[in-house]
């Protein structure tokens, strides 16, 4: 049976997804008031997607799961770089070393998955993870090749959705003023953010700390106050998104179409439409192209289009994962 809060706040979150792309694609990093903007998406959006990742997660489904991520992976993987290659006029060859933008998450997906399968019983998986993701800071390779440091700092967010997901969106939904205090929450994140001014790097999670320029100290202690402040936000957006009303629940059932397919939508609108407008305007802009590809991209016969692609693989792998 399907949780509508959960959907609920996946419509939120996935719009967020969305909107934070054309921000980062139409106006950048580099306006003041953009850059506080994105810097807040970017700090929740992908931590409480994962967390409800975790939620969700079935370890009697762990190889189908794995399988099926592979299989979306590797034709959307070709299918950016040639759409990329379109644009540029050269072809960047890359499967698995450099993920194309918004696949990592689906590297990240298959590595969580294994990891929660071989853990999942164990009760220290958190800490583990936890140990996992500040430790990945400590490398002197790249962290950005095959998405190994986003994977490694955002799997504490799995594994608490997994381990402790369900009841704390039950004690959510008890609170009395919940709304009001999130609200308020949310705003106090933002004044953090402000204040602090941190790289969006941090917030990617794709960077180690020798790439970020920072000693291990320091990086240690920049990381830490980074997930504990991903986890309240996570919260956060978690008790405002589970109010938005049964009309956003279509978009809830089917993220998956729109965060497969948004990517081309932004990069083609992108490279198209060159805003030269007050910030405030492009920032609205942005937001409208969002709602309308997300009103788009939820339709099912993209989800349906989507899982019949994946067949590719998992047809003749049934045998595999039917045991």
């Amino acid at each position: 049976m399907r949780n509508d809060a959960i959907d609920t706040a996946k419509a939120g979150l996935i719009f967020l997804v969305v909107l934070g792309h054309f921000l980062e694609r139409m106006i950048g990093w580099s306006q003041a008031s953009n850059q506080l903007l994105l810097e807040t998406i970017y700090a929740i959006h992908m931590p409480a997607f994962i967390f409800i990742s975790g939620m969700l997660y079935k370890d009697k489904n762990w190889l189908k799961n794995l399988i099926f991520f592979i299989a979306l992976y590797v034709p959307f993987q070709l299918l950016y770089l040639a759409s990329d290659a379109v644009m540029s006029g050269q072809w960047h060859w890359s499967l698995f070393e450099r993920p194309y933008w918004l696949m990592w998450y689906l590297m990240g997906m298959m590595a969580w998955t294994l990891f929660m399968h071989v853990f999942h019983a164990n009760r220290f998986a958190l800490v583990l993870a936890a140990l996992i993701a500040l430790g990945i800071g400590f490398s002197p390779w790249n962290n950005y090749a095959y998405s190994i440091g986003r994977i490694c700092v955002f799997l504490p967010f799995f594994v608490l959705g997994y381990r402790y997901g369900q009841p704390i969106m039950q004690k959510l939904q008890q609170q009395n003023h919940a709304v009001l205090w999130a609200s308020l929450s949310l705003g106090f994140i933002v004044l953090i953010l402000y204040w602090t001014n941190l790289s969006q790097f941090w917030w990617y999670g794709s960077l180690s700390y020798a790439q970020l320029k920072v000693d291990i100290w320091q990086g240690s202690l920049t990381r830490i106050a980074c997930l504990l402040l991903s986890s309240w936000g996570v919260l956060t957006l978690l008790v405002l998104f589970q109010h938005l009303g049964t009309c956003f629940m279509r978009l809830g059932q089917n993220t998956l179409p729109v965060y497969l397919l948004h990517g081309f939508v932004v990069i083609w609108l992108a490279r198209m439409i060159q805003l030269n407008l007050p910030v405030a305007v492009e920032v609205l802009v942005c937001v409208v192209l969002s709602i309308l590809t997300c009103v788009l991209l939820q339709q099912r016969i993209f989800d349906q289009s989507i899982r019949q692609l994946s067949q590719w693989l998992l047809r003749p792998t049934h045998k595999l994962w039917q045991k």
